[in-house]
């Protein structure tokens, strides 16, 4: 739709570039988030294996 306007091939390089940049983010987020969710599993199951269960009292 913006190809068919005159004068807006800045607008939309600039679009592409901004959207070409926000998948970059994004998958970076999903990165640290999945990093995030492994550790504070490991730190949960650390913290689950240090508590008195009635088999360790």
């Amino acid at each position: 739709m913006l190809g068919d306007i005159a004068g807006t091939a800045p607008l939309r390089e600039a679009l592409e570039t901004t959207n070409t940049l926000l998948e970059q983010v994004l998958e970076e987020l999903r990165r640290v988030n999945a990093d995030g969710l492994v550790t504070v599993a490991q730190e949960l199951r650390a913290i689950q294996e240090a508590l008195p269960t009635p088999e360790k009292a």
